[in-house]
């Protein structure tokens, strides 16, 4: 690919972005995304506004994941009065690569750090009719992302 990222994720944003491709192995984690931004910050972006890229592939190196669950929601009535709480549900190993296997219906809602330096992928997956909600929190020790070109300037 011609431009690459090294551990410069606080200048890509994938809210938004469909995912079209996920692997996890015991040390790695390689996600492709279509429609990613790329930051005005980025030292790779000469034109210093955020600008859209076609297809991005991210692959995070000695990867530990902490956490892999379907997320839960809470339901509330018209009045706002709680009805019902579901709360997160872990996957077992067969879910989890169930849930890693999607055909242009998986779309990130989020990917960030918290505090204590662990990363969060927040994805929505429609599977039937439904959409499930799913977040994958791990650490890890280098990231690369790729990609060739970038597609016009992000409006507004």
């Amino acid at each position: 690919m011609k431009y690459k990222s090294v551990n410069d994720l606080k200048t890509i944003a994938l809210k938004d972005a469909r995912l079209t491709l996920a692997v996890m192995s015991s040390d790695q984690l390689r996600l492709n995304v279509e429609g990613p931004v790329i930051r005005g910050d980025n030292p790779n972006n000469n034109r210093y506004e955020d600008m859209y890229c076609v297809l991005m592939e991210l692959l995070f190196d000695q990867v530990d994941v902490k956490g892999f669950v379907l997320q839960g929601y809470k339901y509330y009535d018209a009045d706002g009065k709680l009805l019902e709480t579901v709360p997160d549900r872990p996957l077992t190993p067969q879910e989890q690569r169930d849930a890693l296997l999607f055909n242009d219906n998986a779309w990130v809602f989020s990917l960030d750090q918290n505090e204590d330096g662990i990363w969060r992928l927040v994805y929505d997956l429609e599977e039937e009719g439904t959409v499930n909600t799913y977040e994958i929190r791990f650490t890890f020790k280098d990231c690369i992302a790729s990609w060739d070109r970038f597609s016009g300037p992000v409006e507004g």
